[in-house]
């Protein structure tokens, strides 16, 4: 039952004329005898009480698992998992659920190593709240980064946002991820570098995110060069791998010396967990899948559609 200090009949004369005939608040004025002001009093009480009401409509969304399902197979991959919606619009919340319940499933154990990359999703991710304990689990980066002033390409400070998050044990790499042919050499018997190489080939996990096609990059590491006619026909890269659209490597002059672990080592990686968002990653994800670099991937329902095509 409708209840109003005000009267019911005037309130419904305001919200008809206003609703359905689509009349100007100043048309209701002076049609009702009353002032503009009252209109907007009698307007807001309508909606009070319940006379007025409105339905918010949910967009229409596709079967998840079934998007999902249909991705695995199109990739060749061990899974997929799909976050609802646009998910850059959303602060890649999905994501961090979904790679929550990943690491979970996972039963990541003491003593177990988790390797992590560099790029925006993994960085944005990695310092979310929602992520499972991790109690004794070695967290360690992929590639070098000290020089780097971008956060999202520094992974020694995500591998401490990861750990710090989930009570793991962070190492680092005291290296940039481009040394000079010096200290490349040096670092080939460091004792802490041959720590981090160490883990590489021991780790159980791996967390990677994937970059987008180097012609359309508006953001790169700055060991890269922006000029490197090799990389012209790079569908993307994972951990400093550059590949084409068949997935095959391609290479720019100095990479031998990047601080980062082999093609090898990463294929031998058990489980290797790509995040993934953005339209504009289509061809990236799908020659990531091609060239073996990835055996999961989170992902969201518009870049899922983007790369079914």
């Amino acid at each position: 039952m409708l209840e109003s200090s005000m009267d019911l009949q005037l309130l419904h004369r305001a919200a008809s004329a206003y609703y359905l005939d689509e009349l100007r608040q100043a048309e209701i004025a002076e049609r009702l005898g009353v002032s503009r002001p009252t209109v907007s009093k009698l307007l807001t009480e309508a909606r009070r009480i319940g006379m007025v009401r409105f339905e918010v409509l949910d967009v229409p969304s596709p079967n998840l698992p079934e998007l999902a399902e249909r991705l695995r197979e199109e990739l060749g991959v061990a899974d997929v998992r799909v976050a609802p919606g646009d998910q850059a619009q959303r602060e890649l919340r999905g994501i961090g659920e979904l790679l929550a319940l990943e690491l979970r499933e996972l039963g990541l154990h003491r003593g177990d190593v988790l390797l992590v990359s560099s790029g925006h999703t993994v960085h944005a991710v990695s310092g979310m709240r929602l992520l499972p304990p991790l109690p004794g689990v070695i967290i360690a980066p992929t590639v070098g980064g000290l020089q780097e002033p971008v956060p999202a390409f520094q992974t020694n400070d995500i591998a401490r946002r990861l750990a710090s998050r989930t009570g793991a044990e962070a190492r680092s790499i005291f290296a940039p991820a481009l040394p000079s042919p010096s200290l490349w050499e040096s670092l080939q018997a460091d004792p802490s570098f041959l720590e981090i190489t160490d883990l590489w080939e021991r780790a159980r996990a791996v967390i990677v995110g994937v970059g987008a096609p180097y012609r359309i990059r508006d953001s790169l590491t700055s060991v890269v060069p922006r000029d490197a006619s090799s990389l012209e026909a790079a569908a993307g890269d994972i951990c400093l791998h550059f590949f084409d659209d068949h997935g095959a490597p391609l290479t720019f002059p100095g990479a031998e010396r990047l601080v980062r672990p082999s093609l090898a080592q990463l294929r031998a990686i058990p489980h290797s967990i790509a995040l993934a968002v953005g339209r504009e990653k289509a061809p990236s994800i799908r020659a990531g899948a091609r060239a073996g670099l990835f055996t999961s991937l989170l992902t969201d329902v518009a870049t899922a559609e983007a790369v079914l095509g």
